[in-house]
């Protein structure tokens, strides 16, 4: 027999039939904590825990404590019933350790926040009974499985309920590390698997099969039609997109050829918050493979999900950012109240500046929520779930129902479910209740839910079915089945997990809180962060260009005010040395010596930054972000004698720095005199020969050449440095740069306030650019562009009536790229400008010897 059977084979003799929940080790102080001896039961412990909970949350002293005592009483029931005390008590470990580190966690995500018990034992903070949220939503008796076998409890992974924990971002690793600890050689990250979508093979078989452009392959791409923001399968596309459907004719080899690919293997990753744990060690149970160090699952993650618990720790940003504000402030973020309209709400009636607001920032949320303006913690839920595709459909219905309070009723038997999303049934958690009201159990409508939301088409019939005969039973109108069916099949594209939109909005809350009444806390907390962000430099252009509506400025940096990240100076920030770019970490411990003592002239500074071990290009850029702009205005000119000197050896220096005085501590100058006049060096030998003059001329040229080129524009260099280095400019504005007499440029604040149809004359940064053919045929370039202020859009397009794209091309226009400084010319419509011609700025600056190359 081979070596591979007999491996097989034993393994298969070994394969669990289910999930082992890994042995939970409860701590004597944990023990200690709920007044509890450390040789009961796990459940038992668990129910301690609750208590707890009840107590220190004080629901033991509220009216309705009978309810809560109640749904506890029976979440803890079923979760013994089905075997999932120690998966929650696997949970509550990983979140404990988080609280007694201190290390910030979310309100909870998923369907988690549905549980009362989570709430109780801090795995979540949200009140599911005050929110009206279920915990069969989370666990359905009818859908968990277990098996017992030889006494040991296996659970079907495929349907554990999944708990999802948000952590701040900059602690992800100690969380991941204390499990790695505790469950040692038993958990491994998550092997991903990426397939080709459909539009990937139309474009690349279109391109290869039927040799067609990149362009006519991106146009064909965008025929395939998506419902709910999900990109249709190509077989369907073809029946619903009648020209996607003539090119497939049209190009049925490359159409045949794409369905073949459709959604095979393309590439593996590793996901990216997943971490799987196992009872037994990982070898004995599946392959392994290692990336980055990281021990990753053979597996994906469905079939990790058959033999390991999954976890999704995800290290959230914001939470990074609500922590430093709360210790800056020395406040408890359970001291806000999340009700108070004066705080909070009364923010969204004119919302103007909505960067750090969780979730509210996106661009389609904002736009929800500016038309809701929502008043209570409810109604900024109801914002998050209607900013999704499918629900966006009915914005207008709920709008007109949050401002006049009338809506559209389904019937009348299900206006009070319905009611408070204005007759919408936006969350997953009415129909549910719909349900309910009919004569369903709990368990039973949310398998109502899930059926029909998971489309599974041969089990439809039968809750149909189901439906009819239950109104029946209950004597209740025909109607009434009929619309509890319409309201289930319908939204199932686009109701929501009220569960995950109550937290995420208590989230969004509670930034909107920090913001508006500590502002200035609020943004160094999140400049600190932006060396997190994938851009970082982008992140701090989008604080400064809000900073100003609340009177804050964001001051240059200075060598003698800045600390290393940024801090308070008055009422406004200065800006943190660590977050220029180019200082590396490596560089870090440099510029902190650098920053040492006082020195009295540039000569010190360049040598001391020598002696410190800061690079002469980590010296240029300090240099041209400004943080010397106290020695002198010309940056460029600075940057050369900072070059110069860097050229000279150590008894040139020592000399120079002699003759400082003489020569106003201009080394050009002095250098100049030392040739001219063949002055001598302490030692009475000539200080600076022909030959080594040569030397330095040689070196020197190509650092005057960079001087002379962006000596020319001064303003405009200064701007160019700020934003390259620090992501936003201080010094001046783009539009007074390149203002010139009765010229008026305009920038994004005036595009804000133009009246429709205005001509004007723009200018802005290029942040993006789409080129493409609409489906009409036409040809387009959008263009993002961005100032200090904000952003907005314009467009040059053709059409039947003109050709104005061409002509810029015919004209030797190109098609602008990424941080082009652009000026055009255009007409204000509602959003955007409709540009009539357009001009990419030719002026250069240069940084080091590598641009001029």
């Amino acid at each position: 027999m081979s070596d591979f059977l007999q491996d097989f084979q034993a393994y298969e003799k070994f394969c669990p039939p289910g999930v082992r929940l890994p042995e939970i080790k409860i701590e004597k102080v944990q023990y200690d904590y709920v007044g509890s001896k450390s040789n009961v039961t796990n459940f038992e412990f668990l129910k301690k825990l609750c208590w707890k909970g009840i107590q220190e949350k004080g629901i033991d002293k509220l009216e309705n404590k009978q309810d809560y005592y109640n749904r506890a009483k029976e979440e803890l029931n079923i979760l013994e019933e089905l075997g999932f005390v120690d998966y929650i008590l696997l949970n509550w470990d990983i979140l404990n350790f988080c609280h007694q580190e201190g290390i910030r966690t979310g309100a909870g995500r998923g369907s988690a926040a549905g549980s009362l018990v989570l709430y109780l034992i801090n795995v979540t903070k949200i009140d599911s009974l005050k929110y009206g949220l279920y915990f069969e939503r989370f666990v359905s008796k009818s859908r968990a499985k277990k098996t017992i076998e030889d006494g040991v409890t296996y659970l079907d992974g495929g349907l554990l309920a999944d708990i999802d924990n948000d952590i701040s971002y900059e602690h992800r690793q100690s969380v991941i590390e204390y499990i790695e600890k505790k469950y040692e050689s038993k958990t491994c990250k998550i092997l991903t698997l990426n397939t080709l979508s459909g539009k990937l093979c139309i474009k690349e078989c279109g391109k290869i099969v039927s040799e067609m452009s990149e362009q006519d392959v991106n146009l064909v791409s965008s025929y395939i039609p998506k419902i709910y923001g999900n990109v249709l399968p190509l077989e369907q596309a073809y029946e619903e997109s009648e020209k996607f459907k003539e090119w497939a004719d049209e190009y049925s080899e490359a159409f045949s050829v794409s369905k073949k690919l459709e959604g095979l293997n393309k590439n593996t990753g590793v996901h990216p918050s997943g971490i799987a744990i196992s009872f037994y060690e990982l070898e004995e149970v599946m392959p392994l493979t290692e990336s980055e160090g990281n021990i990753i699952s053979g597996y994906d993650m469905n079939w990790v999900a058959e033999l390991m618990v999954k976890f999704d720790i995800l290290g959230l940003r914001t939470l990074s950012v609500v922590d430093r504000v709360c210790q800056k402030l020395n406040l408890d973020i359970d001291d806000i109240d999340l009700s108070s309209y004066d705080k909070i709400y009364k923010h969204f009636d004119q919302l103007e500046s909505q960067h750090g607001l969780f979730q509210i920032e996106a661009p389609t949320v904002y736009k929800v929520c500016k038309k809701i303006q929502p008043q209570t913690l409810e109604q900024l839920s109801d914002v998050i779930a209607i900013g999704r595709p499918g629900a966006l459909d009915f914005l207008d219905d709920y709008s007109k129902y949050r401002h006049s309070g009338d809506f559209q009723s389904v019937h009348s038997f299900f206006d009070d479910i319905l009611g408070y999303t204005g007759g919408i049934p936006l969350y997953q958690e009415q129909l549910m209740k719909m349900a309910v009201k009919v004569g369903f159990s709990l368990d039973e409508s949310e398998q109502l839910r899930r059926i029909v939301g998971k489309k599974k088409v041969k089990e439809m019939p039968k809750w149909k079915s189901k439906i009819e005969q239950k109104v029946i039973e209950k004597n209740l109108p025909h109607e009434v089945g009929d619309v509890l069916w319409k309201v289930a099949e319908d939204s199932a594209n686009y109701s929501f997990n009220k569960s995950h939109s109550i937290s995420y909005a208590t989230l969004g809350a509670i930034t909107t809180y920090l913001k508006f009444n500590h502002p200035q806390e609020f943004f160094i907390s999140l400049l600190e962060m932006a060396k997190s962000e994938p851009a970082p430099h982008e992140e701090i252009r989008k604080i400064s260009q809000e900073l100003h509506k609340f009177s804050i400025n964001l001051l240059s940096p200075d060598l003698v005010k800045s600390r290393m990240d940024f801090s308070k100076e008055n009422q406004d920030i200065r800006f943190g040395l660590n977050s220029i770019k180019g200082i590396s970490e490596k560089s870090l411990q440099a510029l902190e010596s650098f920053m040492q003592g006082q020195r009295k002239n540039k000569y010190e500074i360049f040598l001391s930054a020598k002696q410190a071990g800061l690079n002469i290009g980590i010296l240029s850029a300090l240099i041209q972000a400004g943080t010397l702009n106290g020695y002198t205005k010309n940056r460029s000119r600075l940057v050369l004698e900072a070059q110069v000197f860097n050229l000279l050896t150590d008894r040139e220096k020592r000399n120079v720095i002699a003759l400082g005085e003489k020569y106003n501590y201009d080394v050009l100058k002095t250098i100049s005199s030392v040739i001219k006049d063949k002055l001598v060096g302490d030692d009475n030998k000539i200080l600076i020969n022909e030959k080594r003059f040569s030397t330095i001329k040689k070196k020197y040229s190509p650092y005057k050449e960079i001087y002379e080129k962006n000596d020319r524009y001064q303003q405009f260099a200064n701007w160019f440095y700020e934003n390259r280095l620090l992501g936003y400019s201080y010094s001046s504005e783009l539009k007074n740069v390149f203002n010139t007499k009765g010229s008026d440029l305009l920038g994004s604040k005036e595009f804000k306030k133009l009246t429709l149809n205005h001509m004007g004359r723009f200018i802005g940064v290029i942040g993006d650019v789409v080129k493409r053919t609409s489906a009409n045929g036409n040809k387009y370039i959008k263009i993002s562009v961005f100032d200090e202020h904000g952003c907005f859009d314009g467009m040059l397009s053709d059409n039947r009536m003109y050709t104005k794209l061409q002509d810029y091309y015919d004209q030797g226009g190109k098609t602008p790229v990424k941080d082009n400084i652009v000026l055009f010319y255009g007409k204000k419509a509602e959003d955007i400008i409709f540009i009539e011609n357009m001009s990419i700025v030719d002026k250069n600056i240069y940084m080091k010897l590598s641009d001029i190359k």
